[in-house]
């Protein structure tokens, strides 16, 4: 429970250049209002109220599981960076935006002590509460996620295939003791899953045939199965992903899947992926199929916008008098309307609908004020 009004500090606008080391001017993030830039308690004068009314904070959790595997080492076409590296700068983009709206960590995949190049991944940076909105504002990266761009930076590819089931069923109970109202992952690969060697399968789920390998001079094509045991071709762990995810599902945890370029071959399968962790989009395409740098800080950035900017406003306490409050965005007036302003959705919770819910979710809103005192403009 706050003690101030909510200042949402998400902003949208244009971001200047990545800063991995940029500047810290201190701030302590293990604070508990850590991520949420509480201000002068005091009231606005230009605005009409004696009495500002403190919001509910209960941010929700956001967990990234990174694929480490060896064809993340490769650059993505036109980009000087691999599809890691562009992993890492597209969370940095979306952290930076709304990273203090939520509590985040992350996990990487295979293991970073990875024997066979399939030990399943391994939590790499604890959740915690994000950064305070002040380092958005400045368009600076503050000290939690500088330090989680730091180490996720120091996990880089090296080897390895893609444990995609064992490692969300290793990481599972990681992800499910997460405490908050809600928690998040956001699976970001670039390939099938594989490992489960006791698979066989047709060209048709077989990963070198779909990816047009060779085996002994051998053309993995239609006439010939390199899954064939006595070839020992991976096949697509299929069912066995699809599982996983639903047990995340099943212990309320929604899974947003992210196809890095290379995975266009697969999109069958990360549309189902999608599906059981009930985050499919609309379309042929249900999971977030980037094929560049830009499309994929776009991909983060929605999925962010999705998971952080909600438009019900739960209240510390119920107005004493309901026909004496009034809300402001930026400090301009937000009328009460049913379609198009903000309305009680109980006796203490305020829901914007329509144009002022599209506005708060555009991130372009800096500072939510719930205010008592004067009579409550109505359109």
């Amino acid at each position: 429970m706050l003690s101030a009004s909510l200042l949402l500090h998400c902003s949208s606008r244009a971001h200047p250049p990545l800063l991995y080391d940029a500047p810290v001017d201190g701030g302590d993030p293990t604070r508990p209002d850590a991520g949420l830039d509480l201000g002068d308690a005091g009231l606005t004068p230009a605005l009409c109220g004696n009495e500002q009314i403190p919001a509910i904070s209960d941010p929700p959790n956001l967990y990234f599981i990174i694929d480490r595997s060896q064809s993340m080492t490769e650059k993505p076409a036109g980009s000087p960076y691999t599809k890691y590296e562009n992993a890492r700068i597209a969370i940095s983009v979306m952290l930076r935006a709304v990273g203090h709206r939520l509590r985040y960590g992350a996990a990487v995949f295979p293991s970073l002590a990875d024997r066979d190049g399939c030990t399943p991944g391994q939590p790499l940076v604890p959740t915690s509460a994000g950064d305070p909105p002040s380092y958005a504002a400045k368009g600076e990266n503050g000290p939690v996620l500088t330090g989680m761009l730091t180490t996720i930076g120091n996990a880089p590819p090296a080897g390895g295939a893609t444990p995609t089931a064992a490692s969300l069923r290793e990481l599972l109970p990681t992800v499910v003791g997460l405490t908050g109202r809600k928690t998040y992952v956001v699976l970001m690969t670039d390939g099938a899953p594989n490992c489960n060697a006791a698979l066989r399968c047709s060209v048709d789920d077989c990963i070198p045939n779909i990816e047009g390998d060779s085996f002994s001079g051998t053309a993995c094509d239609r006439t010939f199965n390199c899954c064939d045991p006595k070839v020992g071709g991976a096949c697509i762990d299929r069912q066995d992903s699809i599982a996983a995810v639903q047990e995340y599902e099943a212990a309320g945890i929604d899974t947003y899947v992210v196809g890095m370029p290379g995975s266009e071959a697969y999109a069958s399968l990360l549309n189902q992926l999608a599906i059981a962790g009930n985050t499919a989009r609309p379309g042929s395409t249900q999971y977030y199929a980037v094929s560049d740098t830009n499309a994929l800080s776009d991909a983060l950035r929605g999925i962010g916008a999705q998971v952080a900017i909600s438009c019900d406003l739960p209240l510390a306490q119920a107005p004493t008098n309901p026909e004496l409050v009034n809300v402001y965005f930026d400090n301009q007036l937000v009328p009460q309307n049913t379609k198009n302003g903000w309305h009680y959705a109980a006796d203490a919770a305020i829901q914007f609908q329509g144009d002022a819910c599209n506005e708060l979710g555009s991130g372009d809103v800096l500072n939510v004020q719930v205010l008592s005192g004067c009579p409550t403009v109505v359109r």
